[in-house]
């Protein structure tokens, strides 16, 4: 099963999470939501995905990264 959605979202104990439609992929969490969505950045573009950013209200924005032929930054 290819990823096709990475959300990044705040959880109930105030981390942010980076998270897939991919029930195999573990949710992982970061201490900023900084950190979190640069790592969401970088699976996203990698699974050729799109990626929803969730604020603390829980209102997602949408970044596309299907398509996108940037190289990754190491």
């Amino acid at each position: 099963m290819s990823i096709s959605t990475v959300q990044v979202l705040l959880t109930e104990e105030s981390q942010w999470a980076v998270e897939t439609d991919d029930p195999r992929i573990t949710r992982l969490t970061y201490q900023s939501r900084r950190e979190a969505i640069a790592a969401g950045v970088h699976m996203a573009m990698e699974q050729d995905a799109v990626l929803m950013i969730h604020g603390a209200a829980d209102d997602p924005c949408g970044l596309d990264f299907r398509g996108c032929n940037a190289p990754l930054a190491n």
